[in-house]
């Protein structure tokens, strides 16, 4: 089995009101794209390669190349493919799974796995990368959520006074990474494509496929960073997560 990691690294977190995307912002003096890497080059899975989509030159100008050079040693930067990413999440997924067909022959592509995660997400453990890992082998298709403690209610655009309270035990949400078999991600991006369907994460995807994932909880720490306060937030898990990470 092959298996290889996509690190969506092409956003440009307006919403943290920074003046750089978020994905260089420190936590604890290190920018939170290499504590994400770190996920996938310091698991004991073997990942073959980690594909990161970065943001277009017309968005964002900055030398990925030399950022990594400077941070990197030369064992982990092997493992790196750094591609351009696209204006939405969906379109980098795109470029990704385009990327890895070119670098992986046919009959490698039936035995090919591949993780699709968020930048902005620094707080996964090993254990969870297996344990996707090992539900892809039997579903095809598994990811990362956590169980909706909030209610959440359904607003009618037809009347925005109008609101639908939904179930809060039908509901989960939905985390990174996503893991797929390469076929399935790659049928599924083909077919939206064709459908000009759009969707904000990847299982939704082979969803509409008519496919089925695997839903696996994930720790509390898994938070994906997007405003200032959840720059806040992961200064102060930081610890709690080097020794969940021990454990």
């Amino acid at each position: 089995m092959k298996i290889y990691a996509v690190l969506l690294a092409a956003g440009t977190g307006s919403r943290t009101g920074l003046s750089i995307p978020k994905q260089l912002i420190k936590i604890n003096k290190k920018e939170i794209i290499l504590r994400s890497l770190e996920i996938f080059l310091k698991s004991k899975i073997n990942f073959e390669a980690v594909i990161i989509a970065t943001p277009p030159p017309s968005v964002f100008q900055f030398n990925w190349n030399d950022f990594f050079e400077k941070n990197l040693g030369n064992d982990e930067i092997e493992k790196l493919r750094i591609i351009t990413g696209g204006e939405t999440r969906q379109q980098s997924v795109d470029n990704s799974i385009k990327y890895l067909e070119s670098i992986i022959s046919p009959d490698e592509s039936e035995n090919t796995v591949v993780f699709i995660h968020d930048s902005a997400r620094p707080f996964v453990t090993d254990k969870e990368l297996h344990l996707l890992l090992d539900k892809t082998a039997c579903h095809g298709a598994a990811f990362l959520c956590s169980e909706v403690t909030e209610t959440i209610k359904e607003i009618k655009i037809s009347n925005p006074a109008g609101f639908k309270t939904l179930k809060r035990d039908n509901l989960i949400a939905a985390k990174t990474p996503q893991v797929f078999k390469f076929k399935a991600i790659k049928k599924a991006l083909e077919k939206a494509e064709g459908d000009n369907f759009i969707s904000t994460d990847d299982v939704s995807l082979v969803e509409n496929l008519g496919l089925t994932a695997a839903s696996i909880i994930s720790t509390d720490m898994n938070i994906k960073i997007t405003s200032a306060l959840d720059i806040e937030i992961a200064e102060l898990f930081l610890n709690k997560f080097k020794n969940m990470k021990n454990k």
